[in-house]
């Protein structure tokens, strides 16, 4: 694996598509010059009132689901409404989820566990919080753009690989918004609602900070590191930077990433960056950040000649391609970056 030495790379033309339904009134023709604060989309959406991530809910299996649901998708209920049911000590009782109000189903993200109730249809307008030029508007490809953007690495994403084995090849749009200040592990979101946002919530993700950030309606969300077999359960949309485990990661980096809140951003699968659009993103940044802050990291040689030999960082060349590692056998050698491997000696 080849680490790259920029945070952030920068795009001059991304091209993106917005996508929009039927029902919704697009407001921008091809050629079009968009600006900051530009009506793009007015759309009609449904609030959402409440989502209920089952397997806490009644006690089942995420991947199964589906099977203890009551009702149907876009299904009008009412307070009291059963949502859920599920048999329970060998067949003697029942556990039931019921409706907390009127609304209507939906069962979106039920794959991944989760059934929500969604309220009134409201008409909201999306506005642009970047510039670009609309290159083409069609039903297919959405609202295509072509804009300045940077970008950021993301190492895994859970669900890459779509049901049918294929790799997925889907956009995800929100808001970037971040919880605290990236570097202590929380359990929980301090917002109630995380609808069209991609959260970054910094060094560590808890499995219950990420159940209470999709039950409060979050896109997609991003961590440094995570434990490896929560990643690799999960049907929800996480991103990784880092890797996995009790691993090292800059306060800088947290710092630098955290800085972009508020822009508009897309996850891309295809490409396995997250972009954000953003004229400002690249201003004051600066690029090898990551480099500057390795001194002590623990690394795993990669090289054939000392392949899995670990060691620690102790300094880094003035070219910034090559570090300065104190190995394992007590030795000490120049190795490019590239041919290491960032690793977490502590145990889990």
């Amino acid at each position: 694996m080849i680490i790259k030495r920029n945070l952030f790379e920068k795009y001059d033309n991304y091209i993106f598509g917005v996508p929009y339904k039927e029902n919704d009134r697009v407001l921008v023709n091809k050629g079009d010059k968009i600006k900051e604060g530009t009506d793009i989309i007015e759309k009609y959406i449904h609030t959402s009132k409440y989502s209920f991530y089952l397997p806490t809910q009644i006690g089942c299996e995420q991947n199964k689901a589906e099977k203890y649901v009551s009702c149907m998708d876009g299904e009008l209920v009412t307070k009291g409404s059963v949502l859920a049911e599920r048999m329970v000590a060998g067949g003697l009782s029942i556990k039931k989820l019921i409706s907390p109000c009127e609304g209507v189903v939906d069962l979106t993200k039920i794959k991944s566990g989760y059934l929500d109730i969604l309220g009134e249809e409201n008409t909201v307008t999306l506005k642009s919080s970047f510039s670009g030029k609309v290159e083409d508007v069609n039903p297919l490809d959405g609202i295509v753009v072509k804009s300045p953007a940077s970008a950021i690495d993301i190492k895994a994403i859970s669900d890459i690989v779509n049901t049918d084995g294929q790799p997925s090849n889907k956009k995800i749009f929100g808001e970037f918004v971040t919880l605290g200040d990236g570097k202590e592990v929380l359990l929980k979101a301090e917002g109630d609602d995380y609808h069209n946002k991609i959260v970054f919530v910094g060094k560590h993700l808890h499995p219950k900070l990420l159940h209470d950030l999709f039950e409060k309606g979050a896109d997609f969300v991003l961590t440094y590191s995570m434990d490896y077999q929560e990643f690799r359960k999960q049907g929800l949309p996480v991103g990784v930077f880092g890797g996995f485990g009790d691993i090292y990661c800059s306060d800088e980096f947290c710092k630098l990433v955290s800085s972009m809140k508020g822009s508009f951003a897309i996850m891309d699968y295809n490409e396995s960056q997250l972009f954000f659009l953003n004229d400002l993103a690249m201003k004051n940044k600066d690029k090898n950040i990551f480099l500057q802050k390795l001194n002590g990291a623990t690394v795993k040689s990669l090289s054939s000649g000392n392949y899995s030999m670990l060691g620690t960082i102790i300094d880094l060349e003035e070219d910034k391609s090559d570090i300065l590692v104190k190995w394992e056998n007590g030795r000490t050698g120049n190795i490019n970056i590239g041919n290491v491997e960032f690793v977490s000696i502590k145990n889990i």
